[in-house]
Order: C-alpha cells, then sequence, then structure tokens
C-alpha cells in the first residue's frame, strides 16, 4: 500500500530533499546518444580475380594492337580507356552506417553525398546471401530484379524493403555483426 509522507506544515513540505541528488548507480539506465554509431563499414572493390581478368584483358588489348601494326593514336586512346577504367574501379568504394537515425550509405565516386533511409521508412530490414551476377548482373551500383544494390564485394547483403515496396541491398563482410544489431529492432524479419 502506497503511503505519503505527512508534513507539519507547508513550507515543510515545498522544502529541497538534499537525498535525490545522491545518485543510486543500480538505477543508472544508459542511453545512447542520438548521433551514436552503432554501425560502420568501408569496403573496397579490391577482388583479386577481377584485377586478374581486367590485366589479362588490358594485356590482350595491347598485343593486339602491336601485332596489327596499330602504335599511334589507337594505341594511346585503348591505354587511356584502360587506365581510366581501372582508376574508377580502384577508387570505388561502399561505405555504410547504421545508427539511431536510420541507415545511411554512399558509393564513392558515383554518389556526391550520403543517402539516409530513416528507420520509419523501413518495412523490412535483414541480412541475406545473395548472388551478385545471377540477381543484379554483376558488381557495383546495379539495378536488378530484386531491386536497387549497391555491391563492392561478396554475397552477403543488408536486404531492405522499405514502405514504399522499393528494395535496395547493401553489400556487406559483416553480416553476423549487422544480424546481431538488427535483432534489436522490430523490423527484423
Amino acid at each position: 500500500m502506497l503511503s505519503f509522507p505527512q508534513f507539519s506544515s507547508p513550507e515543510e513540505k515545498y522544502k529541497y530533499d538534499e537525498s535525490l541528488k545522491v545518485l543510486q548507480e543500480d538505477n543508472r539506465v544508459t542511453l545512447p546518444a542520438d548521433t551514436e554509431e552503432v554501425f560502420a563499414e568501408e569496403q573496397n572493390f579490391d577482388q583479386a580475380w577481377v584485377w586478374l581478368l581486367l590485366g589479362v584483358v588490358t594485356l590482350g588489348v595491347f598485343v593486339s594492337l602491336v601485332m596489327a601494326g596499330q602504335w599511334g593514336l589507337i594505341m594511346l586512346l585503348a591505354g587511356a580507356v584502360l587506365v581510366s577504367s581501372m582508376t574508377l574501379m580502384a577508387s570505388f568504394k561502399l561505405y555504410t552506417k547504421i545508427d539511431s537515425e536510420g541507415v545511411h550509405y554512399h558509393a564513392n565516386p558515383f554518389q556526391w553525398k550520403n543517402k539516409t533511409i530513416r528507420w520509419d521508412e523501413i518495412d523490412q530490414i535483414y541480412v541475406r546471401k545473395y548472388s551478385p551476377l545471377l540477381e543484379y548482373g554483376g558488381w557495383g551500383i546495379r539495378y536488378g530484379r530484386s531491386g536497387w544494390a549497391y555491391i563492392a564485394k561478396g554475397n552477403q547483403g543488408i536486404q531492405m524493403v522499405l514502405k514504399n515496396g522499393k528494395k535496395i541491398l547493401l553489400g556487406t563482410q559483416q553480416g553476423e555483426e549487422v544480424t546481431r544489431l538488427l535483432e534489436h529492432r522490430s523490423l527484423t524479419v
């Protein structure tokens, strides 16, 4: 049964109680900051087999041009295209961050700023295995039968189904960590 304190005078009723300032360690709750970063990942497009294949193609193009006697402008143009392609692939980075605001991602150098999907926009979110070639036609920023995908490497991704019906997959190399993190969200499937 609840009991209320008895006061002898109205002044005593409104007197400040110093014991309220004392923190009790057992009753303290730690709340995350609104901007606290929960998960962050940076992936490079650094698959050895892709670089090996690109090297073989580059060598084949140059050998073909040399054997055909094409030394001048065509050789220079072919070299410029291949070097530009390799530089673009080497600069591709996928940044993913999950925090209290939502899921943020950025695919450098194709996106100039972060994209954010707020938690209230997401209907479902979970980690799944996928096939980059069969579902999306390869790596990079892709659109396929399963929606948009941002893939640097691997076959695990953070699948999001938005409330508006759009699907977005962000490749990840840390699927288990993301799964553990998402277990605490009510949106996890």
